[in-house]
């Protein structure tokens, strides 16, 4: 084979200048390799002592360590040798970091709005404080009766209270003032003497103050409104029932027991909070009626007082109590936060009668009807307000609605019942009826902690 000279020559000088490339990197490779190997075998021989088992190693999360390179490659990097500090020199003065050269953001004014009615927030004086409210006489007086605080304490309501009326003289000029009262008979009188010209009770005590009005000839009492008890559950025993949802009373036992009926129940063990009376008493003693027990004589074998009706379900939990008898808004509670589906039951239901109202009467009508009428809208208007947002989750309301014909129809059937329970109180329940009574004040921060 003939080949021209001078091209033959320059094809061998590519292929061995190709060569001399690819042998220097092999060699630099394993130059690299020997290198890291003998410095990791220099590391593991220098920690293991004689013995041969390593030390061990304590981590103190607290302290700051350095990054120990793992070869010489990383040591060469980490201590920046002279060909790296070479090319940082010349690369620093490409790579700054640019002056800060922008105008801030322009301020924006206090007077600006993100939409229509709606400022946005001064950046300088985000939360100023409030405006405290000029004197002012009071005209209208609202009572409150033990019967919708339930286990609250009286400070406590009143405490809670006081945004509401603080509202009402921001919104609409007028200062109104609290009272509590424990009866119905209380109520009643206020009323009629015209100390109170609004109340908020349980239905059972409207009824009862409506009863003894209807005696009087030109006088009456005037339903304004009801409460929606916040996050309302119902149960599969309801069926279709007519009444506001979550307004019932359960019996709550555990998912295991052998109870299946409320006949079961004798010689059981129950737990009911101490103050929460009105509908709890109904519902035991119209169930005592029904099974044509003995209202003298005792039906349960204890029954325990609690100051919380979450406290007695998780006695029937923990094997304290055997049934609990409590409001829905306490059971629907539990299985939200708790997350106790499956591990307890309902075993009966009460009608939906369990329900808070607000009325007046016709005699504080015919004086103080603006004052009336004004404080009722502030009080349907509750959840457009974070203070009024507060007050209703105090007590335990999603929004309060102006009275409807109809809206009170179940508690009026069962009214009968609640009498029953007055006038002929089982001996079980008396205790509820007796403000002296010893109540179990222990209660459980978490599940399952006392």
């Amino acid at each position: 084979m003939v080949t021209n000279g001078p091209l033959q020559d320059a094809v061998s000088a590519t292929y061995r200048a190709r060569a001399r490339s690819v042998i220097g990197l092999i060699l630099t490779a394993l130059v690299i390799q020997c290198g890291c190997a003998q410095e990791s075998g220099t590391l593991a021989d220098s920690q293991i002592p004689e013995g041969g088992q390593a030390p061990e190693v304590i981590y103190d999360t607290t302290a700051a360590k350095p990054v120990e390179p793992r070869d010489r490659y990383e040591r060469w990097v980490y201590e920046r040798w002279g060909d790296l500090k070479l090319v940082d020199k010349l690369m620093d003065h490409k790579t700054r970091v640019p002056a800060f050269d922008r105008d801030p953001l322009p301020r924006i004014p206090v007077e600006a709005h993100i939409a229509e009615g709606v400022a946005v927030l001064n950046d300088i004086d985000p939360f100023p404080e409030p405006v405290p409210l000029p004197p002012k006489e009071v005209t209208i007086q609202v009572a409150i009766a033990s019967s919708t605080f339930r286990t609250r304490e009286k400070a406590e309501v009143l405490s809670a209270i006081q945004p509401f009326i603080d509202l009402v003289q921001r919104e609409v000029n007028i200062r109104g003032a609290a009272a509590l009262y424990d009866t119905a008979e209380e109520v009643h009188l206020g009323l009629l003497n015209g100390d109170q010209q609004m109340v908020i009770s349980h239905v059972f005590d409207y009824l009862l103050v409506r009863s003894w009005f209807a005696e009087l000839e030109d006088n009456g009492t005037v339903l304004l409104g009801w409460a929606q008890p916040a996050h309302p559950r119902t149960n599969d025993l309801e069926g279709d029932v007519q009444g506001v949802p979550g307004t019932a009373i359960e019996l709550v036992v555990a998912r295991n027991s052998a109870y299946q009926t409320t006949a079961d129940l004798k010689g059981a063990r129950l737990a009911l909070a101490a103050n929460y009376v009105h509908a709890p008493g109904t519902f035991l003693t119209k169930m005592l009626v029904d099974l044509r027990h003995d209202l003298d004589q005792p039906f349960f074998s204890q029954v325990e007082l609690r100051r919380y009706p979450k406290d007695a379900v998780i006695d029937v939990l923990k094997g304290k109590a055997d049934v609990a008898c409590v409001d829905q808004g306490t059971t629907g509670a539990l299985l939200r936060f708790y997350g106790i589906e499956g591990r307890v039951r309902t075993l009966a239901i009460s009608p939906r009668y369990n329900l808070d109202v607000l009325y007046t009467s016709l005699n504080n009508l015919a004086e103080r009807r603006t004052e009336v009428e004004l404080t009722q809208r502030q009080l349907t208007t509750l959840d457009k307000d974070p203070e009024g947002q507060e007050v209703l989750f105090f007590f335990d309301v999603e929004a309060w609605y102006n009275y409807r014909e109809g809206d009170i129809v179940t508690p009026r059937r069962h009214f009968i019942d609640y009498l029953t329970f007055l006038d002929t109180t089982p001996v079980d329940l008396r205790r509820l009826l007796d403000a002296q009574a010893e109540v179990d004040h222990r209660t459980y921060d978490r599940f399952g902690d006392e």
